[in-house]
């Protein structure tokens, strides 16, 4: 319903109607509308970072599938983000926050399995991983549009897997040192 309606219009009255239980159970359960908040962004983002990091650690093979997969499966979750980055303040902080915290345990985990290049500061590196991932929720519409179709199809998803594993894998700048290497070398 947060995905759906966002946080205004939904009530811990109406979550309890859908749910099909008493408002004070609700209430019993999670207190507040910002602790169930709270608890929906930490859940949501744990199952969302899990998917990706079995996707992450796939063979590249199957990594295609796997993404789209999660991007097929991720409307809701999606939603519920870009949501919560609308309402800004302390929910859009709450979920910037466990982004960093979920993108510095995927690189932890990537690079126990020897999938990491030495990177120099892993909580920057995160917190770019987070920018990166949440500045394409907002702008979902427009990435899209140029890329001509959802992010789910098979086209789109092979697109952002290559540009991002190019960008992520190999780097995709040429320091000046290397210019002059290549030079030499040819």
């Amino acid at each position: 319903m947060f995905a759906a309606d966002g946080f205004q219009k939904t009530s811990l009255r109406s979550i309890a109607k859908q749910a099909g239980v008493s408002p004070a159970l609700m209430i019993h359960h999670f207190g507040t509308k910002d602790k169930l908040i709270d608890l929906a962004i930490v859940n949501t983002l744990g199952d969302w970072v899990a998917k990706e990091k079995l996707a992450m650690l796939d063979d590249q093979e199957n990594q295609l599938s796997s993404w789209q997969s999660i991007m097929e499966q991720g409307a809701t979750p999606l939603n519920f983000f870009r949501q919560v980055l609308i309402a800004g303040g302390k929910y859009a902080g709450r979920l910037f926050d466990v982004a960093v915290l979920e993108s510095e345990a995927l690189l932890k985990t990537v690079a126990e399995n020897g999938h990491l290049k030495k990177v120099s500061d892993h909580h920057v590196t995160a917190i770019l991983m987070t920018l990166s991932g949440m500045g394409s929720l907002i702008l979902m519409e427009h990435i899209e549009r140029h890329l001509g179709g959802s992010i789910a199809s098979r086209e789109v998803a092979h697109k952002l897997m290559v540009a991002n594993n190019e960008m992520l894998q190999d780097g995709i700048f040429v320091l000046p040192e290397q210019t002059k290497e290549e030079k030499v070398g040819s």
